[in-house]
């Protein structure tokens, strides 16, 4: 399909976005190119769905147990088979409009990338992780807030369900520390956000509704971690913006999961239990 090429596509990046550089005859493409909001978030669940099954299946059909991993390690690895699906279907599709790159862009790490990423968890640790226990004790006394008829004092986060998952240490952090944060950013902060700002959003809006569909993608781990995720993902497309490229919010995110899978259980592990044990 062609496009005229007489009035300049309207682009509004920043000199410093790695989207500035986007030849023109591509621009157009990529504005109007598809799968959009809706349709790549729905192929994660899919390819990872589908991912999951036909580990489990292979497992079980190797022995289950004989093969020296358990169920929750087979369910771990199918979610990294899954992801790692889904960044190379997004690489095929986005190299026909010659956005692979910019999306993908994360080498050399610069200084301001380092800076930012610290902020996003410094803005996780003191500042979102209040604000989301507040809303959730607001939530636990307002039952119709939420569609599962109110939140309980046990759904206080998903840490419960990889901890007690049976997995391998070693996919636990495959998954949680470099498949997961790795693509959801590619997807969310490295298409999703710049598309819509690409499309004549206004960015704050693009940053805001990129944040609540990231937090939508997450509403099976519970209203905490929907919450949670979606301050983390208004700090991460900040970053994305600031810094004009993804190497921030993956590092930022990265960081993020590591303390609420293994920072958060160790240090309650270290307090006193209610029982005085």
């Amino acid at each position: 399909m062609a496009f005229p090429q007489d009035t300049p596509t309207r682009w509004p990046f920043g000199r410093h976005d790695v989207f500035a550089s986007l030849a023109e005859p591509y621009r157009m493409r990529v504005i109007h190119s598809l799968p959009g909001m809706i349709v790549w978030p729905v192929l994660m669940f899919a390819l990872i769905i589908a991912a999951q099954l036909a580990t489990l299946a292979g497992w079980a059909a190797l022995g289950g147990p004989v093969t020296g991993l358990s169920e929750g390690s087979a369910v771990f690895l199918g979610n990294i088979i899954g992801y790692s699906g889904l960044a190379l279907v997004m690489w095929a599709w986005m190299k026909r409009y010659q956005a692979h790159r910019p999306v993908f862009a994360v080498f050399p790490l610069r200084f301001t990338d380092i800076l930012a990423a610290a902020l996003v968890i410094i803005f996780m640790v003191l500042i979102a992780s209040p604000l989301t226990l507040s809303f959730h004790e607001f939530a636990m006394s307002k039952p119709e807030l939420t569609l599962s008829g109110g939140a309980t004092r046990d759904d206080l986060s998903n840490v419960d369900d990889f901890v007690g998952a049976g997995a391998s240490l070693w996919l636990v952090i495959g998954l949680t520390l470099i498949a997961a944060p790795i693509v959801e950013e590619i997807l969310f902060r490295g298409w999703m956000l710049p598309m819509m700002i690409a499309r004549g959003v206004p960015t704050l809006f693009a940053i805001i509704i990129s944040a609540l569909a990231f937090g939508l993608v997450h509403i099976t781990q519970g209203l905490l971690v929907m919450t949670s995720t979606f301050f983390l993902a208004l700090a991460l497309g900040a970053a994305r913006v600031w810094t004009g490229r993804l190497a921030a919010p993956i590092l930022g995110h990265v960081a993020n999961n590591a303390w609420a899978v293994f920072a958060i259980p160790y240090l309650i592990s270290l307090a006193p239990s209610a029982t005085g044990n």
